[in-house]
């Protein structure tokens, strides 16, 4: 369920028009449409973040919206003001279920303003048109009666071609990304998963290796096999290849296509969400598709180890001790612990097979990252200050927040075991920081960041809430990823 972008004149035989500006341009408004001038003047519509208003009107299109970005002080910048009021006029037009077409025109001062955080108008305008997009998402299967209302086009004026390719490309990798993380378990499990990253190879011409149990064995991938066990589902690594020259980059992204918990079973309740921890995988398969449709100037693998987390007369099990790709023992003191160790086997054959200049990973990791940060920003760890300054930038031009952790030495301690290299938890405190650490034993010194987003990588109780997520999966760093991609 998709419609399509497109840019030109917004009020060309569409359904409805949106008109989108900040506090500081309600004189544009009013200059705008006479209807829109009266409604601002009896003080119906301030403008503000997220504030749409549907008024009807004789002549040209016969729904018009007006949609607020807010005043210049927002903490959230110029960028994603835009962001945000692009999305908030596509979720009210999609909320009109005659509306099939809608054009949206920006103020000129408000993507001045965006394009000034970013790389110029080009990219502001790729701005609105992937929040567009994402706000214009559905994730069905219904087999009958109602399905989501989406638009079959929005239109954006102003626009220019390149910002329309480079749009859908890196909306594409958005939409793929939510898709895999949104599919249910017996739909995308690893099988799925390889079956989906194999058809997107053959679409874009990518490299694709998958590992399956005989040489995950051979290899000594031992955290991968020990956590993919316990299910019917054989565990994999995924592997694909973008190859565009330049800065060798590798994404690793953790796929535990349903996590029970192992034998440390989880509470029925907290499984509702488990089809979700395929996020980071599925992340990682949506920032090389938007890299390669974008031909970015890189060299880029992406690392999905897809397992099932779950609890059989063959399961892993709490005190086993397990031996891991690079040689590193591990003592399993939580089965649902269990990311970390597919993880670290994916990382460690990174770092040994293809010497990248950077490596990243994204992790829907710990339940701690949530308690620290809430669903509002993803937990960021590195060995490495410049990639982490970088990697922080990118997220906030990208509106995927990223907030940044300590990674002292002393938080290793945590980790000791008596009877192994190291345990795979280091207890209650600290819990996203000690997991990072433990991904750090496996990156042999490479300059490499930790994504957490646990919190961000579907829309939960406390957020995130924007009108771009309408609910389910949001593809919480793809385009934070691309970002930093863009800019190396």
């Amino acid at each position: 369920m998709r419609g399509s972008l497109a840019v030109g004149k917004a009020g060309d035989g569409v359904d409805a028009v949106a008109y989108v500006a900040g506090r500081e341009a309600l004189d544009w408004l009013r200059a705008v449409d006479p209807l829109a001038g009266h409604v601002i003047d009896l003080g119906d519509f301030r403008a503000g973040l997220e504030e749409a208003l549907v008024l009807y009107r004789m002549g040209g299109a016969p729904r018009l919206i007006l949609s607020g970005a807010g005043g210049e002080d927002e903490w959230l910048g110029h960028a994603e003001r835009l962001r945000v009021a692009v999305a908030a006029a596509v979720r009210q037009a999609r909320r009109l279920k005659q509306v099939k077409r809608l054009g949206i025109v920006v103020e000129k001062g408000l993507l001045e303003k965006a394009a000034e955080e970013g790389s110029g108008e080009a990219w502001a305008l790729e701005q609105a048109l992937v929040a567009a997009d994402m706000a214009n998402y559905a994730y069905s299967l219904h087999g009958r009666g109602e399905r989501p209302h989406v638009l079959a086009e929005i239109r954006l004026e102003p626009g220019n071609e390149k910002a329309l390719e480079q749009a859908r490309a890196v909306a594409e990798g958005v939409r793929l990304a939510r898709d895999l993380a949104n599919a249910p378990a017996n739909i995308m499990g690893p099988d799925g998963l390889e079956q989906e990253a194999r058809e997107l190879a053959r679409r874009l011409g990518l490299g694709i290796r998958v590992l399956h149990r005989g040489e995950l064995e051979s290899l000594g991938m031992g955290g991968i096999l020990a956590v993919g066990e316990g299910s019917d589902s054989e565990p994999r690594l995924i592997i694909l290849e973008y190859h565009g020259g330049g800065k060798k980059v590798a994404v690793i992204g953790k796929a535990v296509a349903f996590d029970a918990g192992g034998l440390d079973l989880k509470p029925p309740q907290a499984m509702l969400e488990m089809k979700y921890d395929k996020s980071g995988g599925a992340a990682a398969m949506g920032i090389v598709a938007a890299a390669a449709r974008l031909r970015l100037p890189v060299d880029l693998v992406a690392l999905i180890p897809a397992v099932e987390n779950m609890p059989s007369g063959r399961a892993y099990k709490p005190l086993d001790v397990i031996r891991m790709y690079n040689g590193t023992t591990v003592e399993i003191g939580n089965t649902d612990a269990e990311g970390r160790l597919i993880m670290a086997d994916a990382l460690a054959y990174a770092a040994e097979r293809y010497k990248p200049d950077i490596m990243i990973d994204l992790a829907t990791l710990t339940g701690a990252a949530v308690v620290a940060l809430g669903n509002h920003a993803a937990a960021l760890m590195s060995n490495n200050e410049e990639l982490a300054s970088k990697l922080e930038r990118a997220a906030w031009r990208a509106g995927e927040p990223a907030w940044r952790l300590p990674t002292w030495p002393v938080y290793e301690k945590q980790l000791e075991s008596k009877t192994a290299d190291t345990s795979n938890v280091g207890g209650r405190w600290a819990g996203a920081i000690t997991a990072a650490k433990f991904l750090e034993k496996f990156v042999d010194g490479r300059p490499w960041a930790h994504l957490d987003i646990a919190g961000v990588a579907w829309v939960q109780d406390k957020g995130p809430w924007k009108p771009y997520y309408p609910g389910g999966a949001t593809g919480w760093g793809v385009r934070t990823v691309v970002e930093l991609l863009r800019s190396l």
